[in-house]
């Protein structure tokens, strides 16, 4: 079964178990763009689960610059930190809105633990999670001392287009379809003048491997991107 099949499996699960729950212990968060969900070091007594829209984790430097994790645009647990006897933990990162509307599940942190460890397929995800959440920030901390600043933007660009790609069958191009300031860009690839990613994506451009247009990125030549990708 393919890895993709399987993690659809734990999610739809959770989701039907969370469901399940009476009302008083699970409680429905809905939140407008660029809205936070969690701010990085504050304490937290439950654990959100994304039903539906697009997140940014992040964390700000201690030169107050921002840094931008990963995206999340799929059902899953936003953030699981062990502790399953604590009532409160930190916080590890910023959990950002980045789509119009994002809704989740709260779900008390102890209850939370309590229907996992009593639910083996459940069990069985978290381990997962850990392995792909420690998987994940390994590729990008590769991505980034494995690339000039040019090839961070190419890389971050050709994973977008796994995260939000829709490819047209007749010319084989992908849109991203996700608006994704350049700023938002240099967030993700520590580049911290603007001027510097747009420079990088116009030179794209006139390359015609993307277009930009309204905010949307299109992706003419991907295999170009993947190069950058590869060399990690």
């Amino acid at each position: 079964m393919k890895i993709e099949n399987k993690n659809k499996i734990y999610i739809e699960h959770l989701l039907e178990v969370i469901e399940k729950l009476p009302l008083e212990e699970k409680i429905t968060v809905k939140l407008s763009k660029n809205a936070y969900l969690t701010r990085a070091n504050d304490p937290e007594a439950n654990i959100y689960v994304l039903v539906q829209g697009v997140i940014i984790s992040s964390l700000v430097g201690t030169d107050g610059e921002r840094i931008n994790l990963a995206y999340m645009n799929s059902p899953d647990i936003v953030s699981l930190l062990r502790g399953e006897d604590e009532k409160v933990v930190e916080q590890p990162y910023d959990i950002r809105v980045d789509s119009q509307i994002a809704t989740f599940y709260q779900i008390n942190r102890v209850k939370f633990w309590q229907i996992v460890n009593n639910d083996p397929l459940l069990s069985q995800y978290v381990r997962i999670y850990y392995r792909k959440t420690i998987n994940k920030n390994t590729h990008q901390m590769r991505q980034y001392i494995g690339n000039s600043k040019s090839g961070q933007v190419y890389s971050f660009l050709y994973e977008c287009t796994k995260i939000f790609g829709v490819q047209n069958m007749c010319t084989g191009n992908i849109l991203i379809n996700h608006r994704i300031t350049h700023q938002t860009i240099g967030e993700f690839c520590g580049i911290r003048n603007r001027s510097s990613v747009t420079r990088i994506m116009n030179k794209l451009a006139k390359a015609d491997v993307i277009e930009q247009q309204l905010g949307f990125i299109k992706v003419k030549d991907r295999a170009y991107l993947e190069k950058y990708a590869k060399r990690i």
